[in-house]
Formats: structure tokens, sequence, C-alpha cells
């Protein structure tokens, strides 16, 4: 029995692991989140009236922030595929500038333009109509 243990066999899946390019990536963000707390913190103090806490703190982001640049840039470097490579340029600056999608809407009904309103009542019921909704109210109670 204790040759049949799972743990004590081969693995039978390989795992091809992560890229270089996906870890960089990962350094990548820690780096800018680490910048962007240390740019809060800069602005507490500032408006805590200290001063040089402040600029050290601002000084350590901007640090913080160009080897994230650096990090990035070898990121791009190692992808073989200049596609790819392109698009993950591009992913930063499309994400800074992304406007959220805002649907156009039909103003509240008294600002409707009148011959729309017209145009969305319901046509009066012809002869034919009027008659199969009489001989229908006969039929039912």
């Amino acid at each position: 029995m204790p040759d049949n243990n799972p743990q004590d066999q081969t693995p039978t899946y390989t795992f091809q692991g992560r890229s270089q390019t996906d870890e960089l990536l990962d350094i990548v963000n820690l780096y800018r989140k680490e910048a962007k707390q240390l740019l809060v913190r800069a602005q507490e103090a500032m408006a805590q009236d200290r001063q040089e806490e402040a600029r050290l703190l601002t000084d350590l982001a901007k640090a913080k922030q160009e080897r994230a640049n650096e990090f990035e840039k070898a990121a791009f470097e190692e992808g073989g595929d200049p596609i790819v490579a392109d698009i993950l340029k591009n992913q930063q600056t499309q994400s800074d500038n992304y406007t959220p999608y805002t649907p156009t809407y039909i103003a509240p009904e008294d600002e409707y333009p009148p011959d729309l309103l017209e145009k969305l009542k319901p046509r009066p019921l012809g002869p034919i109509a009027r008659v199969v909704a009489w001989i229908g109210g006969w039929i039912t109670p």
C-alpha cells in the first residue's frame, strides 16, 4: 500500500511556469503601488506641515517609479513578440486615458419634440378591429 501513495510518485502533469516577462510585470506593479503609497504619505505630511518628510517621501516615490519604468522596459525587451510588446506599451496609456462609456438618453417627457410624441401614439382601431372587440365583449363575461 505504501507504494501507491500519490505523494511518492512522480507528477503526471508538468507545468511550464510563468514567463520572465510576467514576473517582471508583477515587480513593476509592486513598485508602482509602493510609489503611489509613498505619494499619499507625502501629501499627508504636507498637510501636517512636515516639509522635509514630504520631500523625502516624494523623492522616494520618484525613485520607485523610475525603477518600475526600468523593470517595465526590461519586460518589454524580454518578450520576443513585437506585437505583444507594442500592446503592453500602450496598455498603461490606455488605462490612464480611459473615459467610461456614457450612453445617450432621451430627455424627460416634457422635453420630447411634439412630432415624436405624435408618432409614438398608438394608432386608432380600424373598423374590423372594433367589430372584433365588440364581439369579443359578448363572448367573455
